[in-house]
């Protein structure tokens, strides 16, 4: 089961305070999609909104991923 949305560490997730070790292609392009959009803007408005998308990635995909997610959030 994941955290809850508000849970903070979808900010340290999407901020790469959390890194993302993973041999599974998906996570790791999404992993750094984030990264790239944090390297173009760092305000906070971004870094909510990145947290929010990162929230929703591990929403819809935590089936399939659902072991490799257990590793990310422990």
């Amino acid at each position: 089961m994941l955290p809850a949305a508000n849970n903070p560490v979808w900010m340290q997730i999407a901020t790469g305070k959390r890194p993302v070790r993973t041999e599974k292609l998906a996570i790791n392009l999404f992993a750094k999609n984030m990264a790239m959009s944090l390297a173009r803007d760092s305000s906070p408005a971004n870094v909510q909104q990145l947290a929010a998308r990162t929230y929703e990635f591990f929403l819809k995909y935590e089936k399939i991923f659902a072991s490799e997610f257990d590793k990310i959030l422990a």
